[in-house]
């Protein structure tokens, strides 16, 4: 008995031992080594709770106060997404609070409504630091409080800086002294003239080259925004500087306006770049910096950066080396996926995903298949990669011809049953009269994926109530996600015949009793929950989440539960799809080739439009689908998803003979992973 376990629990360990010790090394830059104490907070604010992550400074006291910084995410993210300048400043000695915006995280809203979490989001954490005795503040009132945040963030920092300007009107002090958004154009926050409330603080931008949503204020709307920019010497950026009358600017340049300084930070990255940048990590430093030690000189009670043990000597970054760290945490929570199945497996109930037939054996494919296949695979991923963005924006004019031509596959599959059963009606033997049985039965499930995927096609808003449907960047996967599902059964069933002439009980993976049925059912739903309770139990431990780069497995809330149980329906659809392609595929193929094999037939469309996308745009600088802008974003965290799901269907499909294990676990696990990351509406049913 123990020599059937001992393998993979001995992998199962070390993978567990792997994360564990990378989590600890991960909150280790978190806090600086020890240098800067990090806490989970959560607050009450007039509009509800918000939570984050709190980082003091060793020495910072109530007697002892600091300058502080506020920092929040962008619309598709969490908190975790602003460790640069939460690592960067606290280890310099800033007090940093890095929150959830409200509908993100952990953080709640009392008065929910659809996108419309970001406005106060930022300057209620602000009243809340305000509050602090470690957070430094003037004789006259004026707080030491820098404010940033990236993309939908920035937008927040901007309302924050017009909110405390209004107040300020009434109370004679101001909260906030610096404020840098990231990736936010002003021309977006809905206020007249939004230049003018900075005042005498300190405030800059970080406006990328590259940026997809934002910083062109030339170019006409309709022509799209993925393009360079130079929002130095953009209008409205040379508003922000008070260079308009000169009509230029230098971007990394100071300029005094209003009494305050400014500055425009351009560097050469795209929008979700500026999360993971040592430049953007430079140029946020470096910033602070200069804007606390402008503020710090207005106010006669206050003195230098150093006369509250702000290091501005110290160099280099370090954040990447939690990003590095949480990498390997990620990869190992992959792997250990598989021993993790292997053993839950050997338990009764459990094994019975086996059925009769415990493993399916590859059997190399001839060199003439083999060939066909990778010809039919490269011709369906340039089809999907097409077809991408028209799915994703819900372009009716492209899904409109789409539809059109499922009439032309009708047709044709009637075609050939008749043709099927007039050759066996002329030449009447067993042999014809089996074809014509099959090629009526495999044309009847064409013709009815046909309809059903022309009535999807037709119906583009069928994921979009946000009473129901209650994360509005799932929404857009989700039907994506729906409609590629009938492009891959369409391919699949239209050219499984080619590879699978043998005579085959279970061609397409779905042939199992229903006790197989349940036992994958249940095995998926203990191996999510394991999975997930590990998860939970790193981040509680740590304070950190399996990461890499703007893609994160993190523990989610009743909130998010409750969200993710109504997408899995869809997602079901979709993975059942992925698994059959890849279990007719890979069925005939052995080792590492068929992992790399079968993660390509999910993610190879991904790919293809993404480096088709960015080729175009760095080499001309405009992109081939200019308007394609917040999905081209999205594709990016679909690249490991898609990936691991693809090697965890082929896995997981040739150890039991079919794919229900693997279409449940990958419909619950990743299904979670999304909905976590991302902004999740709590609105009641009208």
């Amino acid at each position: 008995m123990l020599k059937r376990f001992s393998k993979p629990v001995i992998w199962l360990v070390t993978l567990m031992l792997v994360a564990l010790l990378s989590s600890f090394f991960a909150s280790t830059v978190q806090n600086s080594f020890f240098s800067v104490k990090v806490d989970k907070v959560s607050f009450e604010t007039e509009r509800g709770e918000l939570s984050g992550y709190l980082f003091i400074p060793r020495g910072v006291s109530d007697t002892n106060p600091a300058p502080a910084v506020v920092l929040t995410h962008g619309y598709l993210n969490n908190a975790e997404m602003q460790e640069i300048g939460a690592i960067e400043l606290s280890r310099r000695g800033y007090v940093v609070l890095a929150f959830d915006m409200y509908d993100h995280g952990d953080s709640t809203w009392d008065t929910p409504a659809a996108f419309s979490f970001f406005p106060r989001a930022v300057y209620d954490a602000v009243q809340y630091m305000y509050d602090q005795d470690y957070v430094l503040k003037a004789a006259n009132g004026d707080g030491m409080i820098g404010v940033s945040g990236h993309s939908m963030g920035g937008f927040s920092s901007s309302y924050a800086v017009v909110f405390d300007e209004m107040d300020f009107v009434t109370n004679g002090y101001r909260k906030i002294a610096a404020a840098l958004p990231v990736g936010a154009d002003f021309r977006y926050i809905g206020v007249a003239d939004p230049e003018t409330y900075f005042g005498p603080r300190s405030a800059g931008i970080i406006a990328a080259h590259w940026d997809q949503f934002f910083f062109d204020n030339v170019t006409p709307g309709a022509d799209g925004s993925l393009r360079y920019k130079d929002f130095a010497n953009d209008p409205v950026g040379l508003k922000f500087l008070g260079r308009d009358d000169e009509g230029t600017a230098e971007a990394s340049t100071w300029y005094q306006r209003d009494g305050g300084t400014r500055i425009i930070y351009t560097p050469d990255e795209t929008h979700p770049q500026n999360t993971w940048s040592l430049e953007t990590g430079k140029n946020t430093i470096e910033f602070f910096e200069a804007a606390f030690e402008y503020q710090l000189g207005l106010h006669a009670d206050l003195g230098d950066l150093e006369s509250y043990d702000i290091d501005i000597n110290k160099n280099g970054q370090v954040w990447w080396l939690k990003e590095a760290f949480t990498m390997v945490a990620l990869v190992a929570l992959f792997l250990m996926i598989f021993p993790a199945f292997m053993i839950l497996t050997k338990f009764p109930v459990f094994n019975k995903v086996f059925g009769e037939k415990k493993e399916t054996k590859a059997v190399n494919a001839d060199k003439t298949q083999l060939g066909l296949k990778i010809v039919i695979t490269l011709l369906a991923t340039v089809i999907g990669a097409y077809y991408l963005n028209i799915f994703m924006d819900r372009q009716v004019a492209g899904m409109a011809i789409l539809a059109k031509t499922m009439h032309y596959i009708i047709g044709g599959v009637f075609v050939l049953i008749i043709g099927a059963w007039l050759g066996s009606m002329i030449n009447p033997s067993e042999r014809m009269t089996k074809v014509a049985q099959k090629v009526t039965l495999g044309g009847g499930i064409i013709v009815f994926l046909a309809l059903a995927y022309r009535w999807v096609l037709n119906h583009p808003t069928i994921i979009s109530r946000s009473t129901y449907w209650s994360a509005p960047s799932i929404n857009t996967i989700a039907y994506w996600a729906l409609a590629a599902a009938c492009l891959i059964l369409l391919i699949t069933f239209g050219t499984a015949p080619l590879f699978n002439k043998d005579e085959d009980d279970n061609q397409y993976g779905i042939t199992a009793s229903w006790h197989q049925v349940g036992a994958s059912l249940l095995t998926a739903v203990t191996l999510t929950f394991g999975l997930f309770l590990f998860i939970g139990i790193i981040e509680w431990i740590f304070l950190t989440d399996f990461r890499f780069y703007t893609y994160a497995i993190k523990i989610f809330n009743s909130q998010q539960f409750v969200a993710a149980l109504r997408y899995m329906p869809i997602f079901f659809i979709y993975y059942l799809a992925a698994a059959i392609s890849v279990f007719v595929n890979t069925k005939r193929m052995d080792g590492w080739k068929a992992d790399i094999f079968a993660a390509f037939l999910l993610v190879g469309p991904v790919l293809f439009f993404l480096a088709y996308q960015y080729f175009v745009l760095y080499n001309t600088g405009v992109a081939p689908f200019p308007t394609f802008t917040l999905n081209s974003i999205l594709l990016i965290g679909l690249v490991p998803t898609l990936s691991v799901a693809g090697i965890i269907m082929r896995r997981f499909s040739l150890k039991t003979g079919n794919v229900w294990t693997s279409v449940f676990f990958t419909t619950m696990f990743f299904t979670f992973v999304a909905v976590a990351n991302t902004v999740v509406y709590l609105i009641s049913f009208k």
